[in-house]
């Protein structure tokens, strides 16, 4: 069954440089494939497997902002950029992402259905091009941040497999940590020496660090006919004015607002506070303290069914 339309699936974020690379630009499916092929080490071209991009809209999922999806080869592909400090909670923002996808598989009739309903198989990866120090790759676990449990004679039965996991695989895309796959995919790494364009004339003290990234990129030979065929409107979106330490500070309330997030959802399960007060304590508007009560209840729900 194909996965119901969304109303409205236009995003209200400015798009990023890699988003426009993998996700819009009319090239897009031509470099995603090139990535595909590169993390699989396939030889897949156009035409020979259907690409669909996969959108959502929600007030919980907003900030998934540098992300791009696709579905291919029965798969969907999350794909996501990560320019601040790597995000521990990943896993769980990559499920959430997932679970908001799945349900469009799914009328209100079909989970009540017998017949089993066929779902794309999930692939995550991040992409890695912050300053911190990080290594080559590295795969997160959502069991990771899972309590560890004493066994004790009650519990001598507890099923060593875990019920639920979900990994994300992370490569470090910086120049520096020199991994394979830059080799592998021409896209990647024109996007990847593009930010390192960028952070050289951040560090020469240019006006627009980007726009000096995207005239480099110019004069090069990597994906040359991508940089020169960018139209004026991609530019404007995806540069604009340029401010990296607005940059920066926007990433960071981006990182706060998903710990505030989780903190709601904990208070929700675990407490009787109501949705006001844990909208003060959490320093989040009303209505999405609202919408997360609603969409765990309805998690509850489903698990009792």
């Amino acid at each position: 069954m194909a996965p119901k339309e969304s109303p409205n699936q236009k995003r209200d974020y400015k798009s990023s440089l890699f988003v426009n690379m993998f996700g819009r630009n009319v090239n897009a499916k031509e470099h995603f494939l090139s990535l595909y092929n590169a993390i699989h080490d396939t030889n897949f071209k156009i035409g020979e497997v259907e690409i669909k991009p996969v959108t959502l809209e929600n007030v919980v999922y907003n900030n998934i902002e540098n992300d791009v999806s696709m579905e291919i080869n029965d798969s969907i592909v999350v794909l996501a950029e990560h320019q601040s400090t790597i995000n521990n909670n990943m896993p769980f923002r990559c499920l959430e992402y997932l679970v908001a996808h799945y349900n469009r598989f799914f009328t209100d009739n079909d989970k009540y259905n017998t017949k089993e309903i066929k779902l794309p198989r999930p692939e995550c990866y991040v992409f890695y091009n912050g300053d911190d120090a990080f290594p080559q790759e590295k795969i997160m676990r959502l069991s990771d941040a899972f309590k560890k449990i004493k066994r004790t004679t009650s519990l001598k039965d507890l099923p060593e497999s875990l019920s639920l996991d979900l990994s994300v695989k992370i490569y470090n895309i910086n120049k520096e940590a020199n991994h394979p796959i830059l080799q592998k995919c021409e896209a990647l790494l024109a996007y990847s020496n593009f930010t390192e364009y960028a952070r050289i004339g951040k560090r020469n003290g240019e006006k627009n660090p980007p726009k000096y990234a995207l005239n480099m990129c110019r004069q090069g030979n990597l994906l040359t006919e991508y940089f020169n065929n960018l139209s004026k409107e991609e530019q404007s979106m995806i540069f604009g004015e340029w401010d990296q330490e607005k940059f920066i500070e926007v990433q960071k309330k981006i990182a706060a607002e998903d710990r505030s997030i989780a903190n709601a959802k904990n208070f929700l399960l675990e407490t009787d506070l109501p949705p006001e007060k844990i909208a003060r304590c959490c320093s989040l508007p009303l209505e999405q303290v609202f919408a997360l009560k609603e969409e765990l209840e309805q998690q509850k729900a489903q698990v009792v069914l």
